[in-house]
This record gives C-alpha cells, sequence and structure tokens, in this order.
C-alpha cells in the first residue's frame, strides 16, 4: 500500500488518482444499479409477462437471464457515464440523477405501452429532452440508447412473447427513439425554454410518415389502425415534451442543477445578488460584465459551454461584496490600503474567494459556480502587496506562501478561463498599451506568468486550448477597450493651419 502519494511520479499519481476515483464512483453508485435492475425487472416481468409463471422452476433460468442483462446494460450506463469525464466531481450526483430519469421513463414507457395496448405509446423522448437540459448530450445518447434496448429485451424475454409481435415492438422503439436524436442534433445552446418546447413539438410531426412506413411493413393493419399508431406516437412524443418542463424544473432544484435554462436566468441583470454588485461594488460589477463577453467567446472557442462561462464571470468577484472599498475598481480617491500593513491587506484582498464561496452557496448558485468563486485565483499571490512588504522588511526576504491565495487551483477548463480573463481584463484596465504589439505582448505575459506558477496542473486544459484562448482574449479585449479618437487633438491641428 502507497503510504505518500507524493513520492510517486506524475503519471503515476495521476494513475492512482484515477483509480481511487474509479472505485469512490462505484462504491457510490453501485446500489443505485442493484436497486434500478431489481424495480426494473419486476415491474416489466409484471406488465408484460405472466408474473407467477415467471418465478416457476421452468422459467426461472429464463427470468435470471433476463435480471443480469439488465444488470449488465445498467453497469454500462454507470461506467459508460462516468467514462465521458472522469474527472467530474459532480459524477455520482449525474449518475443518480440519470437513474431516477432513466427508471421513471423505464416505467412510463411500459405502462402505456400495455395499458393503451398500442406499442407506439412510448414516451423514449422524455429521457433524452431531460438528460440534454439537465446534463449532456453524450448522456442523453447514450441513456437514450439503453433505455431503447432494455425496452425491447423485456418485451422479447417475455414468457408471452408470442402474444407481441415483436417487428412491431422494435418498430414502435426505433420511431419513437428517432424524434429525441434529431432533436440532439439541431439542440442549440442559445435555445429559450419555449423554443426548445417548440423543437420538441415540431420533430415528431417530422417523423410520422416513417411510423406510417414501419407500420404497414411490420404487420397487416387497417386504415384506423395506422392512423392510432400514428396519433400514439406523436402524442407519447407530446408527453414527453410537456412533462420534461417541470421535471427539469424539478431536477435544477433538487439536484441545484446548472442547465442552460437556470443559467440564462441568473445571467438576468435583475437578479438580486447581481443588483446588489452593481449597487454596492459598481467597478467590480462592471469589471464582471467584461469578463463575462471574454470568458464566453473563450468557451466557444474551445468547445466548452458559453453560457456557463459568461454566468461564472458575473458571479466570480461576488465574494467583494464583503468589503467592496478595498478593491481598486471601487475605489475612487480613498484607499483604505494606504493605512494598512501588507499582511493585513493580503488577508482582505484573498478573503473574497472564500466568501465569494460563501455567499454563492447561501443563494443557491449552482455548484459548479461556487467552485469557480474560489478556484478562480488558484494560489496565485497577490504581487503588490508581495513586493510593498519587502521594502518594508530590513533583511528583504520574505516567505511568499503568507502572500498567496488559499486555493484550490482551477479544476476545470471554464475555471482557468475565469481566472485568465480575470486576470487580463483587470491588468489592461488598469493600464492600456499604446500600441498593439505591446497590447498583445501583455496579454501573453500574464498567461504565461499563470503557466509559470502551475495554475492549470490540476485542469483538463491544453496549451492547444491556451492558445486559443489567448488569441480569443486579444481579440475580445480589444474590441472593448478600443482606443478613440482625440478629438481635442484634431481641432487643435486644424485650427493651427
Amino acid at each position: 500500500m502507497i503510504d505518500d502519494i507524493r513520492d510517486l511520479s506524475t503519471v503515476e499519481r495521476e494513475k492512482l488518482l484515477a483509480r481511487r476515483r474509479l472505485t469512490a464512483y462505484t462504491l457510490k453508485c453501485i446500489l443505485g444499479v442493484l436497486v434500478s435492475t431489481v424495480v426494473m425487472t419486476l415491474f416489466a416481468i409484471y406488465m408484460i409477462s405472466d408474473f407467477n409463471g415467471a418465478f416457476t422452476q421452468a422459467r426461472a433460468a429464463a427470468t435470471t437471464g433476463r435480471t443480469i442483462t439488465t444488470f449488465m446494460f445498467m453497469l454500462i450506463l454507470m461506467f459508460g457515464l462516468y467514462g465521458f469525464n472522469p474527472k467530474n466531481p459532480k459524477a455520482v450526483r449525474d449518475f443518480w440523477l440519470t437513474l431516477i430519469v432513466f427508471v421513471v421513463n423505464f416505467i412510463l414507457v411500459v405502462t402505456l405501452s400495455i395499458k393503451t395496448e398500442n406499442r407506439y405509446a412510448m414516451p423514449i423522448a422524455l429521457i433524452s429532452l431531460v438528460l440534454l437540459q439537465v446534463l449532456n448530450l453524450r448522456s442523453s445518447v447514450l441513456s437514450t440508447a439503453i433505455l431503447s434496448i432494455l425496452i425491447i429485451i423485456s418485451y422479447l424475454f417475455s414468457n408471452k412473447a408470442e402474444d407481441y409481435n415483436m417487428a412491431r415492438v422494435v418498430a414502435a422503439v426505433i420511431v419513437n427513439t428517432l424524434s429525441p436524436m434529431i432533436i440532439n442534433f439541431f439542440y442549440k445552446r442559445h435555445y429559450s425554454r419555449l423554443k426548445f418546447l417548440a423543437l420538441a413539438l415540431v420533430v415528431p410531426l417530422a417523423v410520422q410518415p416513417l411510423v406510417l412506413m414501419v407500420t404497414i411493413a411490420s404487420t397487416n393493419v387497417v386504415t384506423i389502425n395506422i392512423l392510432w399508431n400514428i396519433l400514439w406516437c406523436y402524442g407519447a412524443n407530446a408527453i414527453s415534451a410537456l412533462v420534461f418542463m417541470p421535471a427539469v424544473a424539478l431536477f435544477e432544484g433538487v439536484f441545484n442543477i446548472a442547465d442552460d435554462f437556470r443559467l440564462s436566468e441568473l445571467c438576468n441583470l435583475s437578479n438580486p445578488l447581481l443588483k446588489r454588485l452593481a449597487s454596492e461594488a459598481p467597478g467590480t460589477f462592471n469589471h464582471s460584465l467584461v469578463v463575462g463577453t471574454v470568458a464566453e467567446a473563450c468557451a466557444s472557442a474551445i468547445g466548452e459551454n458559453p453560457n456557463m462561462a459568461r454566468c461564472a464571470a458575473y458571479y466570480h468577484d461576488i465574494g467583494k461584496l464583503k468589503a467592496p472599498l478595498y478593491f481598486s475598481e471601487n475605489q475612487s480617491t480613498y484607499n483604505p490600503h494606504d493605512e494598512l500593513i501588507p499582511e493585513v491587506s493580503v488577508s482582505m484582498i484573498t478573503s473574497h474567494t472564500l466568501f465569494g464561496e460563501i455567499l454563492a452557496k447561501q443563494n443557491r448558485l449552482p455548484a459548479e459556480i461556487v467552485d469557480i468563486c474560489r478556484q478562480h485565483h488558484g494560489t496565485a499571490p497577490v504581487g503588490y502587496f508581495y513586493r510593498k512588504a519587502l521594502t518594508l522588511k530590513e533583511d528583504g526576504d520574505l516567505a511568499l506562501d503568507k502572500y498567496k491565495y488559499a486555493g484550490p487551483k482551477p479544476q476545470t477548463k471554464i475555471a482557468a478561463i475565469i481566472m485568465i480573463a480575470d486576470t487580463v481584463e483587470a491588468a489592461i484596465r488598469s493600464f492600456m498599451p499604446d500600441t498593439r504589439e505591446e497590447y498583445e505582448a501583455r496579454i501573453d505575459m500574464l498567461i504565461d506568468e499563470k503557466i509559470k506558477l502551475k495554475q492549470f496542473d490540476e485542469c483538463p486544459i491544453t496549451l492547444g486550448d491556451i492558445a486559443i484562448i489567448k488569441k480569443t482574449v486579444i481579440d475580445s479585449l480589444a474590441s472593448i477597450h478600443h482606443s478613440r479618437i482625440d478629438y481635442d487633438k484634431h481641432r487643435r491641428a486644424r485650427q493651427s493651419r
């Protein structure tokens, strides 16, 4: 057993941490896999099969095989979700959220398809729509695919399978899975709730001609049955679209999810916390708006969520509300640091990350934003007060640790983007270089300094990402802090002619 992880090389340390994360994730999620397997298996047997007959000696092996098959697919779901982002600190929360939606949707699909006696009444789209909003596209696609497979298996392994037309069941699952997959393809992050709902209601209409074709191909039916299949198929998708809205709102509240709808609402400048920031710390508020614009552009450039970047930027400095006048952007003529020793000044400056985390939690901001409030300065030193302390110390030697932020360092790409945008915007606002070359060189220096201080070592950002971010920051800030025409200078030049 390894006692001290610090004795390992970087590669070995990463492998050990990865194994520990996977083990912890498995232990916290395996119970959910077991319980969901039992619940879905028993429910499917009760609804689709002969329940008593499934537990006779003759059917024991079949029922066991059915349970093990369901368990294996749930394991695929569990490890598949983890594999998309092994370093996701919210992996356990995301799995349990997915599991709840999965089981509820499975029960809803089986119930409607049996009670209506129409196999096309399968609201499979519900899980896809919900997970697309509260998690991400890959989780939505994987969960929808596994749910579709388990529905087919539930009918296929039934001890009354001869009572069902399996061709119709498979056709119904395919056409009801197709609609959410098309929505996944066309979905854009800037969609409002109303626009997304409209998309979820319109796309299934495009699938109905396919329902007509597969109905004709899968069985011999009369005209009225074709019509019922079309109506039930569209009705199932419409039910999914309508139920998805309150479901997302519920998960936003219970799991404190930062989906795009909630992020857009949090970015509304009438939000009480932002209004307080604008009133009590106007300089910080304006700074945060500019950082939000830059961070949004950077996130889009490297394929991250621009809504999350903009929202995190708006709230990253809310900790300064504890003492707004101790930060230069909120000062006019009086500077309280002139009356303080450097050690006290540093404690006032660095405490805004901790207070920001506390204030964000009190206001129930999403966990991702809470983390960025704490991480956006990493463990970087407060250089100005460190240099000021050096001038006051006789021997000229001073420990740097007391003049650093407490950390932790950025853990995500979004947190790294906020760190860069925050640092660069503050520096450029205080001093805008005269030439484009000096401007670019200054931004290069600021970002390279963060790299030398190893501030990005704990997040998955790459040098390629940083290069793109650097170019985006240069272009974005150049348009924001552009030089203005000196009209007095032009007027004096005309008068001298």
